[in-house]
């Protein structure tokens, strides 16, 4: 009798205990998907800065060097592009780490996390524009009676450009895409009920 009564003492203890350590867990885990959305912004922001970067130098270096005005032209533009690439990377930076100073709710966390994954899908159907048009301005530049260098020139910048992106955007998305069935199985842990919020957190 007295082993059935410490089973029972111990079990409901045990019970207590797990039900104060989900509780902690959810927000422990929406903290951790929070924080991997930023790292994987933060890395993708980086990386597209040394792109620019990258761009700016060599576009500068070919602009001077190039022979021929079709590379000039085409250098010329892969520097534009850097610059713009830089910038975006830069301020994306500034914006993430003033982000992981943020205290987040479980809602806007995912909301963010929402918001991100939209802008690399939107990003990446105008990646195919800008190849799109890169593509385009080539061929008109083989019967463009004005400086078909130009078209040339800018139109096989702009087709690279948009190829880069296209698989930058793909992959962002991709590395946020490993967390959507994480984030889809916790938000439907939540349940509302007629005092409130709860949370049912399974292990």
């Amino acid at each position: 009798m007295r082993s059935k009564f410490t089973l029972i003492v111990v079990l409901i203890l045990a019970i207590s205990c797990g039900l104060h350590a989900q509780e902690l867990s959810f927000k422990d885990t929406v903290a951790k998907y929070n924080t991997a959305r930023m790292k994987i912004n933060k890395t993708g922001m980086t990386v597209l800065g040394v792109w620019g970067i990258a761009n700016i130098v060599d576009g500068g270096i070919g602009y001077f060097t190039a022979k021929q005005d079709e590379w000039k032209y085409f250098h010329e533009m892969n520097a534009l592009w850097g610059v713009v690439n830089t910038t975006i990377a830069a301020v994306s930076l500034v914006g993430t780490r003033r982000e992981m100073k943020e205290n987040v709710n479980y809602q806007e966390a995912y909301a963010r996390y929402h918001a991100n994954r939209k802008i690399y899908l939107i990003n990446s159907g105008l990646d195919l524009v800008y190849i799109g048009a890169g593509i385009g301005l080539v061929k008109y530049s083989e019967h463009a009676k004005n400086n078909p260098a130009l078209f040339s020139g800018f139109g096989k910048s702009v087709a690279i450009q948009g190829a880069f992106l296209l698989l930058f955007d793909n992959a962002m998305n991709s590395a946020h895409g490993r967390y959507s069935p994480l984030w889809f199985r916790i938000m439907n842990e939540i349940h509302v009920s007629g005092t409130g919020i709860g949370v049912m957190h399974s292990f």
